[in-house]
């Protein structure tokens, strides 16, 4: 009988002790959980912010594409009508001159435009390439 009560005995606290093995593993395990969702909810909460900076990015760029193409219509427009003026002969001869130095001023800063737009561009294009889209 004793050896009967013994072995019950035994087998209640290897039981008793797997159990608590049990409930520290489910403990270490509720923790590390809850570990991994404040780390998910701080990168989460990251991924919403870089969005909102690159959505202003976006907005700032188009705004900037939308300047520097303005500003080569106006230059342009300002090139063809001194154009007008100089072959339509109603300039003297140094009004001729003073507006084809105006001319070659307008090309000039057309060009500086048109680079500086090139230059926006490609580097958007590099920069959409190298970063990821947030999901």
């Amino acid at each position: 009988m004793e050896l009967v009560t013994y072995k019950i005995n035994m087998s209640l606290a290897e039981k008793e002790d797997q159990f608590i093995k049990i409930q520290d593993l489910i403990e270490q395990k509720r923790k590390m959980l809850f570990k991994k969702q404040k780390k998910i909810n701080a990168i989460s909460n990251e991924n919403r912010f870089l969005e909102e900076v690159k959505n202003d990015y976006v907005k700032f760029h188009s705004y900037i594409l939308q300047q520097k193409h303005e500003q080569m219509s106006a230059l342009k427009l300002l090139d063809n009508y001194i154009q007008d003026l100089t072959v339509s002969g109603k300039l003297s001869k140094n009004n001729i001159e003073d507006a084809k130095e105006e001319q070659r001023k307008i090309v000039s800063e057309l060009k500086s435009i048109k680079h500086n737009l090139d230059s926006i561009i490609n580097d958007t294009s590099y920069i959409e390439t190298k970063i990821k889209p947030l999901t």
